[in-house]
């Protein structure tokens, strides 16, 4: 007898609920080792620990604000996230890149519990990225300077966008077989972020993977500000819900928990997506108004070397800092000078621009404010403060030239309009601003750079504020070459002089000893003619 007999694959049977359970963690955590050790991964994980030790070595991370360095934690892991969803669309597309799908049909687990089992191996990963944003936040508040305390929730959403990410590779790898569609699905994403990054004051953004603030605005109290981030929680969990169930929908997990799962999660997303769009709630508006006209009934005050330093309670510590800035300013006055009762207040500023015009600082309720609270003549000082930033070591070296200007003149600068401080009183507060600190002198050599004639010193972006003339600041740029000691011996020496109101920038070189700075050159326009 002859003949041709055909072979036809021999299918494993279909293994018990708990045989089959067993082998999809088995394969899960076969998985899970494996995206661990995945190229993309482990470069996104280098580049999270190179972009932080970079912010650590520059000194960026010296005065961190808790309560927003939970959030920057998300942006961070955006990394770990593009990596993670690269990483597990090309483990799911494996047995379609190697061309051995028809052997996988073969296997105890069918296509849907594959891809379950892909998406349980995301779970590592995610972890991982948990620890990280807990080490970040935990190096944060360790350092000597932290203020203010994070939010779980907020440390919660990197972790969570990552294993979003890892579900929408997944699930790319599901739809389109192809390697392109997990770049293409990043570059949407990163797009995507990018715009809502450029609409930070719209509630639109809350709809994409983080809720970026507008990183230019100095940072403020919990209670000023508005974050549906528990919202937005749930709304990345539905989200990670839904994009799983689609997944083992499309590789044949047809059965009805899925579909419901599915449809479930759909509606959850929508609730909690549009839940985040309720606005700015009247209670926070309120708050915000009284915080910027009348700040003192939210703040507590502190009272150091007989200065009192009044500020909202998520910054009461930062006290110390200004402290040093007060005292390298107070340490070159005479004792009778020092012994003028000085206050210092926190203000915040949130007025927008409207119409291309910046508005000036309430400084008559201001002034009203401190009257009613007791402290008569304080220092305004901005929620800002450092020099990893243009922006906060210009907020920083105003508030020294603010300090100093009332150490000279008895009064703080009441910003009227963009006045000057000149002749002698505005050399000798530059000077006294500048040499407060090593920190205070690395902003004004930074501002110095950037200006050109006069240096305004301004706490606060506004349309008001004071600043020296150019060649007031010349002669305290010869100061600055001169030993701190030897220049301030000479200020307390000649202090009365120094200090009056008709002393001339000439004078003013003569009583410490250095050349007068040259004449402005003709038809130069100066504020102080």
């Amino acid at each position: 007898m002859s003949g041709t007999m055909t072979e036809t694959p021999v299918r494993a049977e279909n293994p018990t609920p708990s045989a089959a359970a067993a082998a999809t963690r088995a394969l899960a955590r076969a998985e899970a080792v494996r995206l661990l050790r995945h190229p993309a991964v482990l470069a996104a994980f280098a580049l999270y620990l190179v972009q932080w030790a970079y912010g650590a070595y520059s000194g960026d991370d010296r005065y961190p604000v808790l309560h927003d360095e939970d959030r920057h934690t998300q942006l961070s892991l955006l990394l770990i996230a593009a990596g993670t969803l690269l990483a597990a669309d090309l483990a799911a597309l494996r047995s379609y890149r190697h061309g051995t799908d028809a052997m996988f049909d073969l296997l105890v687990l069918p296509p849907w519990r594959r891809t379950w089992a892909l998406l349980l191996a995301l779970l590592p990963v995610t972890a991982l990225s948990a620890v990280l944003a807990g080490a970040r936040i935990g190096y944060a508040a360790a350092q000597d300077a932290a203020v203010g305390s994070p939010s779980i929730a907020e440390l919660a959403t990197g972790p969570l966008v990552v294993l979003l990410a890892g579900a929408i590779g997944v699930l790319a790898a599901r739809v389109v077989r192809s390697v392109v569609a997990a770049p293409l699905t990043i570059a949407a994403l990163g797009i995507m972020t990018v715009v809502g990054a450029l609409q930070a004051k719209s509630d639109a953004r809350w709809w994409g993977l983080v809720g970026i603030e507008d990183e230019g605005v100095p940072p403020l109290p919990t209670s000023l500000t508005y974050r549906p981030v528990s919202w937005h929680l749930l709304y990345l969990a539905a989200l990670v819900i839904l994009m799983a169930a689609v997944a083992v929908l499309r590789a044949g997990g047809r059965s009805t928990a899925f579909k419901a799962t599915a449809g479930v999660a759909l509606l959850a997303v929508l609730v909690t997506g549009f839940a985040q769009q309720r606005g700015l709630p009247d209670e926070v508006r309120e708050a915000r108004t009284t915080a910027e006209n009348a700040p003192s009934s939210q703040q507590v005050c502190v009272e150091r070397d007989g200065i009192d330093y009044c500020a909202f309670p998520e910054f009461k510590d930062r006290y110390r800092q200004w402290a040093e800035v007060t005292g390298g300013v107070l340490r070159w006055v005479p004792q009778d000078a020092r012994e003028k009762r000085y206050a210092v207040r926190q203000h915040v500023f949130l007025s927008t621009v409207d119409e291309g015009v910046v508005p000036p600082l309430p400084v008559a309720r201001w002034a009203a404010d401190d009257r009613a609270a007791g402290t008569p003549g304080a220092v305004p000082v901005s929620t800002d403060w450092g020099t990893h930033s243009d922006l906060a070591g210009d907020h920083m070296l105003g508030f020294a030239g603010s300090f100093a200007h009332r150490a000279v003149t008895g009064e703080a600068p009441t910003y009227p309009q963009n006045q000057a401080i000149c002749r002698a009183h505005g050399a000798i507060t530059l000077w006294l601003a500048v040499q407060a600190t090593d920190e205070t002198r690395e902003a004004y050599d930074s501002l110095a750079g950037r200006s050109f004639g006069g240096l305004a010193l301004n706490t606060f972006d506004a349309a008001t504020g004071f600043g020296v003339d150019g060649r007031e600041q010349d002669l305290v740029r010869t100061l600055l070459t001169r030993p701190d000691a030897e220049v301030g011996a000479k200020v307390k020496q000649s202090w009365t002089e120094l200090t009056a109101p008709d002393t001339t920038t000439d004078e003013a070189a003569a009583l410490l000893g250095v050349p007068a700075p040259p004449a402005a050159p003709e038809g130069e326009e100066s504020r102080c003619e």
